[in-house]
């Protein structure tokens, strides 16, 4: 009987981290994913031993010997190098150029790979989602932030850097709201579900009326989208009026990415994406209006490997990687 091969998988976010066994053609084994919150803010060791954790956590939970393993694929968020596998700098887990690739690699006794979460969003949804088998992918997830990562040819385009895919950091209003990235009017100040928050709070504290500030009972800490979309089902003029303003800033730059890389398709992803029903054709309406290419209407396409994604990319990776 021949022994089944795996792929440890790993998922690192700034609050989060998520870890899976996958078979070696790249199913979740039992759909098992195994969530840690992160030590944030007890320093690097303990972050890292957490992250290990979750690691070992799979290998105990599923007594998996170590020999059957091929390798260990790893998303996290930039800025890091993917060929010398450093995480540059993660502030929310006290990493500066913290060597993770070569830490797991002597801890396991295996070949890692490692890459951005933006970037390997993209790889998922190219090699098995809901772009599979296209050439030239985007894609782009709307949630705290927003991310994004280009496969071209088939392949990740990592930059000079591996600073390709920073969508959220384009200027769509070179005098607008100052970024903590440095630049002023980026993308993702007005486009993200934190945006979004962020202008509701200030519309409520404006006095403007709407049903999602009365169920939100006028505070501004329960403010959230789930809120807005609520709202919108019902019929609420603000909130319909808000998802239009929503279209209009996604339009915009998701126009600049389609003027940029023509992509065949570019993929949403994050939590602003459930609500698409009542910005998506206002939104297709800007970017038309501001392409040079046609954009069709399967340009665009919504991900539905949800907060999975990542995982699934990393295990191409590490697939890649092994097979090259």
């Amino acid at each position: 009987m021949t022994m089944s091969k795996y792929y440890l998988i790993m998922d690192i976010g700034g609050t989060k981290t998520t870890g899976a066994l996958f078979t070696e053609d790249g199913k979740i084994v039992d759909d098992y994913t195994y969530v840690s919150k992160s030590p944030t803010f007890e320093g690097k060791e303990a972050v890292y031993q957490n992250t290990r954790g979750v690691l070992d956590h799979i290998v105990e939970r599923f007594q998996v010997d170590l020999k059957d393993v091929l390798g260990i694929g790893v998303g996290c968020p930039g800025p890091l190098d993917s060929r010398k596998g450093i995480i540059i700098h993660a502030p929310l887990m006290r990493w500066k150029n913290f060597p993770l690739v070569e830490r797991l690699s002597h801890d396991f006794q295996l070949p890692v790979a490692l890459d951005n979460d933006g970037n390997l969003g993209a790889l998922a949804e190219q090699r098995c989602g809901v772009a599979k088998g296209l050439d030239n992918v985007m894609y782009m997830t709307v949630s705290t932030g927003c991310g994004g990562g280009l496969v071209i040819n088939g392949e990740i385009y990592h930059g000079k850097h591996d600073g390709a895919g920073e969508v959220g950091h384009m200027s769509i209003d070179p005098e607008g709201l100052d970024c903590p990235c440095g630049g002023k009017g980026c993308f993702e100040l007005y486009a993200s579900g934190t945006a979004m928050n962020r202008r509701m709070r200030e519309d409520m504290a404006a006095g403007k009326k709407s049903m999602v500030f009365e169920l939100a009972q006028h505070d501004p800490k329960k403010i959230e989208g789930r809120l807005l979309t609520e709202a919108a089902e019902k019929g609420d003029t603000y909130a319909l009026a808000f998802f239009k303003q929503q279209a209009y800033y996604l339009g915009v730059g998701i126009s600049n990415l389609f003027n940029l890389y023509d992509p065949e398709v570019l993929v949403l992803g994050g939590g602003v994406t459930k609500a698409k029903a009542f910005y998506h054709d206002e939104m297709m309406r800007v970017i038309r209006s501001r392409c040079l290419q046609p954009v069709e209407d399967d340009s665009i396409r919504y991900s539905v490997m949800n907060d999975r994604v990542v995982l699934y990319g990393a295990y191409h990776l590490i697939k890649d990687k092994l097979n090259h």
